[in-house]
């Protein structure tokens, strides 16, 4: 949770950089429900996601307990992996500074 408020607070540097930060709940034991609770306590922008089963997430965060992170470009190209773990999540910081190489490229 501490990643997602930190990722909110960043909202209008993410925005200046026409990103869409989605995030893909794993473990929410309530479902969608759960995730609702989330969104409205953290007052959150983002788009949450479930796949309990891992059916799709299986493949990008294939490790036990590890939280990677993605930036994926426009075209669906994964231009970045930002290794992750349940304590040591992607930043902010990290997450900004690949989708400025991003549109630094074009």
């Amino acid at each position: 949770m501490r990643q997602l408020v930190e990722l909110q607070k960043n909202e209008k540097e993410f925005k200046k950089l026409n990103a869409e930060l989605i995030f893909v709940f794993r473990e929410e034991k309530e479902g969608v429900d759960g995730l609702k609770k989330i969104k409205d306590k953290q007052k959150t922008t983002y788009t949450l996601a479930l796949d309990l089963n891992k059916k799709e997430s299986g493949a990008y965060s294939s490790e036990k307990m590890s939280f990677d992170n993605y930036v994926i470009d426009k075209s669906g190209v994964v231009r970045a992996e930002i290794d992750g773990t349940l304590r040591e999540r992607a930043t902010a910081e990290k997450l900004l500074k690949e989708l400025k190489t991003i549109e630094e490229s074009k």
